[in-house]
């Protein structure tokens, strides 16, 4: 059962607190109003059988601060899941991200910089700074498209034989969110992360959401993840993936 339970928490997190890339698109405040906004997530259980007690937390802090002109955000993401006598996952990340919007056009010129650890990625330490352009090419009320490209150095320590990893990757996304009259929506980003000395090692993760309305306050919705390296640490599977379904109930007017 103990076993279950972990199984259903390491699902649960998805595929970001497994995967290298971390999606920044569906953390992102879309609020058309200047100024601070932001917003806290966090949650903790305690589950006890009869040999042993499991605990799990985490905390998800984000903001942002918007004028016409620039763009500030900041987000971190910390998971811990373990009992009496086993750490079953233990992850943080913290990314910072500035923005500024050139001219008056669609496009804004990006600038950020990550910290994280995972421990099922057998990472000890993984630090990243990058730069690039990013592309709002749809913006209406019912679609959303933008691409995005940069370059990025990372430096990341492994847990295990002390490795050292330095390079430099080429980072591209697409993101889009649709959503019908009928009371359909989709959402999904998708990156793309090679190398640019060893174009054969890469990483690709999407995020693929959907929903439809059953009635005005019901919604049925289904999640799939999915992340793959061609290059993974040792005893790291190369391909990682998760998918959910469920009812979201709308409360309030």
């Amino acid at each position: 059962m103990m076993r279950l339970i972990c199984l259903f928490l390491f699902l649960a997190c998805g595929v970001g607190v497994n995967a290298q890339i971390v999606n920044i698109e569906n953390r992102r405040i879309y609020e058309d109003t200047s100024g601070w906004s932001g917003s806290l997530d966090a949650g903790m259980s305690i589950t006890q059988n009869s040999a042993d007690v499991l605990y799990s937390g985490n905390f998800r802090p984000r903001a942002q601060y918007k004028t016409r002109k620039n763009h500030f955000l900041i987000i971190s993401d910390l998971n811990y899941t373990a009992s009496n006598k086993t750490t079953f996952a233990n992850s943080g990340m913290a990314h910072f991200r500035y923005a500024r919007r050139i001219k008056d056009s669609p496009w804004k010129w990006e600038c950020y910089t990550q910290i994280q650890y995972n421990q099922l990625l057998n990472q000890r330490v993984r630090y990243l700074v990058g730069t690039g352009p990013r592309w709002k090419f749809i913006d209406t009320n019912n679609i959303r498209f933008f691409v995005g490209t940069s370059t990025f150095w990372e430096y990341e320590e492994l847990t295990e034989d002390g490795i050292i990893n330095s390079n430099f990757r080429w980072s591209n996304y697409l993101s889009w969110f649709i959503r019908t009259k009928s009371g359909f929506s989709f959402s999904a980003t998708t990156y793309y992360q090679p190398r640019w000395d060893k174009m054969k090692d890469f990483r690709f993760s999407g995020q693929y959401q959907m929903a439809q309305a059953l009635t005005k306050r019901l919604d049925i919705r289904f999640e799939f993840n999915m992340f793959y390296d061609s290059d993974p640490p040792v005893n790291v599977r190369k391909t990682v993936f998760s998918s959910s379904a469920g009812f979201r109930v709308r409360l309030g007017e």
